[in-house]
């Protein structure tokens, strides 16, 4: 991993002066990417990233697409520091970039962070929503915060700037309905799929490319991993450890990805049989690959001899045949075997080449990395489980016999799926190559993530605590979890009841909303009846606002409030004197602030003697011995507002009411406490 350097600014300097010296650091002394990357550049290839605007949608960056300095150069700083960081995370400070790039070239003049504000900020904002996804927009969102805030620590803009993103994470737990059950066919494999990779896998097959996918999908239901943590995987990973009953637990040893600590993931005993096979099987057939690996690390003058490689000195000269053997070329056409060799760039005439000419060329073809296979998690080709032999999966030509290969996430996912790689042309997958999508009409398909989402719903279903699905899953943080529990609605009311007697029904569901039916709606007497159909605890007594009106109109503002009641007697009246004797020094305050010509304090004074009269009032009805304890008290307030009150007034001065609604509403007015003048 690269030196973490942080930067901090001089508080003598401009924030100008602090930003020159910010992107000069990121240029020349921090290393993320390399220390020879090529900071000119548009596209950084050891980091996968284009530096383009909105409009850049593709992978490859066109030129008129090219985000405009100065922010160009602010970017590519602030997209180093980060990353260095923390490489694990997913690179989106460049959805951020992007918005705010075009949020600050929307005036006409030329993109500068200095010029960055809240309305350029809530601009961006609104950009991302347009551009992305919902849940795209609200981590783009996220990261627009934290630059804004990373700017104004260190110094690199004027403003202050304290800005909370309006993208808000989008909703995607729904559990019912239609809406829920698409969601979940669409993250959980289909069980046909799942049926006809358990067929091929039961066969033992013996081509690469199937002893791959099987192989990776037999892995990826054992435990609750990711494709590329899977593939990452170094070749003597298997744990064996004692349980305290004496039986033998079987895991793998894992780097996890997205901040999980290292750990061993414990396999279910009744998938030990099936993951010891799929890793024994991946051993054998990568075996050779790691071999080449060791020798091309270990003998940089020497070519390496593969059952087919001519049996000669480093120094002779080979004839075409040979190179071709060589190179692992078949030899049968020799017409197609001297074009090949051409097209690696080699001459194709006798004698023009030998092992140590092409062991020199094998060299400069190595894998960027190499010898590391991952260098973040410090695994090298030879000690990886999934290090190959290029072409070792192709399934219509040999695999080279002098270049390892790294198997990528697509290489997985691209043959459980069919897709169009050229017009016209589909590309097979597992499933047409053993006849499982024969006579569908939609072909099979799975992808790697959905057997993570399959697992951890299991596990939901199963009873397995939060703490211990993230932490089987490889997770920082357990809210994390949900996104990957699909159980739906009825299985959640089938384990409430499991757990929950009382949640138990005596009779069928029909028969319950048959008997609510013939109670609803109330009877005029039953209402009449209800002087608290609701009521919630307070901090001075308990709030009888009914939950089928509005929602609450006085949040917080309990003393004022004509539903606050209180009991004779209750021990909260030593907290409604505290308060009395703070509600009076407020007031006191408040009328100095008036004599000083303060503006506004008239209105603070108004509220504070109101509830300084309410908490008066309230203290003397529960201090007064001729009130017997428990009685409830409630105090009225003639401007309260009520939509009940509202509604009564609006019938009663409507003048048409019948003389039993009449009566009705001249009761409901009364206990609302309201008169008839």
């Amino acid at each position: 991993m690269a030196d973490i350097i942080h930067f901090t600014p001089r508080h003598e300097l401009t924030a100008k002066e602090n930003l020159e010296k910010f992107m000069l650091l990121c240029r020349g002394k921090i290393s993320v990417f390399g220390s020879d990357l090529d900071w000119d550049s548009d596209y950084w290839p050891a980091a996968r990233v284009a530096f383009g605007n909105l409009d850049q949608k593709g992978p490859r960056l066109n030129p008129d697409n090219v985000m405009k300095p100065p922010f160009k150069d602010f970017a590519k700083a602030y997209f180093r520091y980060q990353q260095g960081f923390n490489p694990t995370k997913s690179k989106s400070e460049m959805r951020a970039l992007k918005c705010l790039e075009r949020a600050l070239s929307m005036n006409g003049s030329p993109p500068d962070v200095q010029n960055l504000n809240a309305g350029i900020l809530d601009l961006a904002a609104t950009l991302a929503r347009e551009n992305f996804s919902p849940g795209m927009a609200y981590h783009a969102g996220r990261e627009l915060a934290r630059l804004a805030a990373f700017v104004c620590e260190r110094r690199l803009v004027a403003s202050n700037l304290d800005w909370k993103s309006p993208n808000k994470r989008p909703i995607d737990t729904v559990r019912t309905g239609k809406k829920a059950k698409e969601q979940r066919e669409k993250k959980l494999p289909v069980q046909d799929a799942l049926d006809a990779l358990a067929d091929i896998f039961s066969r033992n097959p013996t081509a690469d490319r199937d002893v791959f996918t099987t192989s990776v999908s037999a892995m990826l239901l054992a435990a609750p991993s990711r494709i590329s943590e899977v593939l990452a995987l170094p070749v003597d990973c298997e744990v064996w450890e004692t349980k305290r009953n004496g039986e033998q637990a079987y895991g793998w040893r894992f780097m996890p990805g997205k901040g999980g600590d290292p750990m061993i993931k414990w396999i279910p005993d009744v998938m030990v049989s099936i993951a010891q096979e799929a890793i024994n099987r991946v051993k054998v057939m990568s075996q050779e690959a790691r071999k080449l690996a060791a020798w091309l690390e270990q003998h940089h003058e020497k070519f390496y001899r593969h059952p087919n490689c001519p049996d000669v000195e480093e120094e002779t000269p080979l004839s075409a045949k040979q190179v071709a053997e060589a190179l692992g070329i078949p030899v049968k056409d020799m017409r197609y075997a001297r074009s090949e060799i051409r097209r690696f760039g080699l001459p194709d005439q006798d004698g023009q080449n030998t092992l140590a000419t092409l062991n020199q060329w094998v060299h400069k073809r190595l894998p960027n990395d190499f010898p590391w296979f991952d260098k973040e998690r410090k695994i090298r080709f030879s000690e990886a489980l999934f290090c190959m032999q290029a072409k070792q999966l192709r399934t219509d030509m040999p695999s080279c016999p002098w270049m390892v290969w790294k198997p990528t996430n697509n290489v997985f996912n691209n043959d459980l799926g069919p897709r169009e790689t050229s017009p016209g042309y589909i590309q097979s997958t597992i499933f047409d190559r053993h006849g499982h999508n024969f006579n569908r009409s939609n072909p099979l398909k799975v992808t790697s993530h959905q057997f993570r989402h399959l697992l951890n719903t299991i596990a939901q279903r199963g009873g397995l605590s939060q703490t211990e699905i993230a932490r089987w899953s490889g997770r920082a943080d357990m809210k994390q979890n949900r996104a990957y529990d699909h159980m739906s609605e009825f299985e959640l009311v089938a384990m409430l009841r499991e757990h929950d007697s009382a949640l138990s029904l005596s009779q069928p569901l029909e028969d319950i909303a048959a008997q609510i039916a013939e109670v609803i709606p109330m009877t005029r007497q039953e209402f009449n009846t209800l002087t608290m159909p609701t009521a919630h605890v307070t901090e001075y007594g308990f709030c009888i606002h009914d939950f089928v009106m509005s929602p609450c109109q006085r949040f917080r503002d309990c003393l004022n409030c004509s539903e606050q009641v209180c009991i004779k007697g209750d021990k909260r009246l030593d907290r409604i004197r505290k308060r009395y004797k703070q509600v009076k020094e407020l007031r006191d305050k408040a009328e100095a602030e008036i004599a000083a010509g303060t503006a506004g304090a008239d209105r603070w004074h108004e509220v504070h003697s109101m509830t300084e009269e309410r908490l008066k009032q309230m203290v003397e009805i529960l201090e007064d011995p001729s009130i017997p304890d428990g009685a409830i008290v409630r105090l009225r307030n003639e401007h309260e507002f009520s939509p009940l009150r509202r509604a009564l007034e609006a019938k009663s001065n409507a003048g048409n009411a019948s003389g039993g609604q009449q009566q009705l509403v001249d009761e409901l007015r009364g206990l609302m406490g309201i008169g008839n003048g």
